[in-house]
Order: C-alpha cells, then sequence, then structure tokens
C-alpha cells in the first residue's frame, strides 16, 4: 500500500450541514422560532430532485466549499451556528422531527476525514447524529 497515499488521501469537495427534516416542517416557522437564517430550505411534499417518496420538509444550514475550503472551516462555521441553540434542537427532536449533522464530500480508497478532538466534542456536545455521506463517482 502507498503510504504517501493513505497518510495524504482526504475528502474532498465536503460540505457540512445540519439539517433539521420532517413530514410537518414548516421552514419558515422553524427559521423565525430559531432566529437563524437556514442556507436553504424546501416545505413538505414531493420533489423532483429529492428520492422517490421522500416528501419531508427539510430546513438546513450548509457550509461548502464556496464558503470555506477545508473541511475544518466548514464544521467550525455550522458548529458556530448551532451551538447556542443546543435547546432548540433537542426540543425539535422531542417534537418528532429529524435533526443532523450531515458530512458530504468525494473520496477515493483509503481517504480520511481528519476531526480534531475538540470538535468532536463540540459535536458530542450538541447531541446530534453525525452522518458521513462518502461519494465514490467520479467527480
Amino acid at each position: 500500500m502507498d503510504a504517501e497515499r493513505q497518510d495524504g488521501a482526504r475528502w474532498t469537495l465536503t460540505s457540512v450541514a445540519l439539517v433539521v427534516r420532517g413530514p410537518e416542517l414548516d421552514p419558515e416557522a422553524l427559521t423565525a422560532r430559531l432566529g437563524l437564517e437556514p442556507t436553504g430550505t424546501r416545505p413538505p411534499g414531493p420533489s423532483r430532485w429529492g428520492r422517490p417518496g421522500d416528501v419531508d420538509g427539510e430546513w438546513r444550514l450548509q457550509c461548502d466549499e464556496r464558503t470555506a475550503r477545508a473541511f475544518a472551516a466548514q464544521l467550525d462555521t455550522v458548529l458556530a451556528a448551532a451551538e447556542p441553540h443546543r435547546e432548540s434542537w433537542r426540543a425539535l427532536t422531542a417534537e418528532g422531527l429529524s435533526v443532523s449533522l450531515v458530512v458530504r464530500g468525494y473520496v477515493d480508497n483509503d481517504a480520511q476525514l481528519a476531526l480534531s478532538v475538540a470538535q468532536m466534542r463540540r459535536v458530542a456536545d450538541l447531541g446530534l447524529p453525525l452522518t458521513l455521506t462518502p461519494s465514490t463517482s467520479e467527480r
């Protein structure tokens, strides 16, 4: 195995998002409730871009390469916005909505995604699931 590749292979074109989803989600009401402007929303109902059968509404706060090139900066941006609303995320989960941190990116064999101990602690303190969604398709 090529040592340089194993040490240097990283996820590319990453994005980090805090995502709230649910069949009864009203994105405008959630924005008003949080006082936090999302980067994207979708009301409940069929979506031509979503998976077949996916009718959940969505509220998304996302940071990607257009805002910050480095994954660590993307994660820090989303965490800094999410942390003051920690109790809101817990309340939304208790109300039956899905709230999670989602990391997406392109990967090759043996690609690594580095999270510092401090970042992992911040994610854990939010009490939200962290979903890693690697794509192995050609880019």
